[in-house]
């Protein structure tokens, strides 16, 4: 009897296992899933000219072919080099005691910072707005109020980087209006890439809203924290297939900008008194 037993135990231990059975409901799903992932590739295929906007350069990706055209040039990258010193100081005094080494490290950074302004490009009067943010930011008094002395100055190297950064902006994009010419360049897409922070208001966003007409969503996309180029892409494919979505669907292109619950959750807090 027991090795009746123990035969068959170990017949049970040599059998091949058997496999799970499968739930309907989740393989309608990965099917459902597969068909739009297709789709989205279809999508990203027939968009046709593609323009990446960012953080350093404008990509233009064309029938296979792809175009690169620089941002920022020099003296936008020094002046943000000087607030950024600004920043720094803050970050130093952040909740702790900054250390006084520390201190005098960035403080003789910012002094040869400002020896080294001279032949960069920066207006006499740029160059002096830089000493004065140094001067303000390391005063004998402490970092006690500075802050807010320096913060007209931060804004006005803004404007200028700013200023700086659209004449990039717009070299390109006459560049890439002559080599694609007028109809091709009225169906170019545009994906910024940007930080979270930096979303509201972006430079660019700005920009191409104005040059497209229209604000975000279908032509143009704002790529948050995307920082390679097929993320990006498959963003747009996204955009561009949810629009046929959300057209198809409910007669609005945008509706799937936002959670398909929302609706729905706002219902149920309101009869729930919230």
């Amino acid at each position: 009897m027991r090795l009746a037993l123990l035969a068959a135990l170990c017949a049970c231990a040599g059998a091949p296992s058997r496999p799970a059975p499968s739930d309907p409901l989740a393989e309608l799903n990965r099917a459902a899933r597969a068909a739009y992932a297709e789709a989205r590739e279809r999508a990203l295929a027939n968009a046709g000219p593609v323009l990446i906007v960012g953080p350093d350069r404008i990509t233009l990706l064309h029938a296979g072919a792809r175009s690169e055209f620089e941002l920022r040039p020099a003296r936008y990258q020094d002046l943000k080099a000087i607030a950024h010193f600004a920043l720094g100081l803050h970050a130093l005094h952040f909740q702790a005691a900054p250390d006084p080494a520390r201190v005098a490290e960035l403080r003789s950074m910012a002094a040869r910072a400002l020896d080294a302004l001279g032949g960069r490009g920066l207006t006499p009067a740029q160059i002096e707005r830089q000493r004065e943010i140094v001067r303000l930011s390391l005063a004998p008094d402490g970092p006690q109020g500075w802050e807010r002395a320096v913060a007209p100055l931060l804004l006005a190297n803004a404007l200028d980087a700013a200023r700086a950064e659209i004449a990039d902006i717009d070299a390109a994009v006459a560049a890439v209006r002559r080599g694609l010419g007028p109809e091709e360049f009225d169906g170019v897409h545009v994906i910024v890439v940007g930080a979270h922070m930096a979303r509201e208001g972006e430079i660019a966003m700005q920009y191409f809203e104005r040059l497209l007409g229209e604000r975000e969503g279908l032509r143009l996309v704002f790529a948050e924290g995307l920082w390679d180029e097929p993320s990006e892409l498959q963003l747009l494919a996204t955009h561009l297939l949810d629009a046929s979505v959300g057209q198809g669907f409910f007669g609005d292109a945008r509706r799937l900008h936002r959670d398909l619950l929302a609706d729905g959750a706002a219902q149920v807090l309101a009869e729930r008194g919230r």
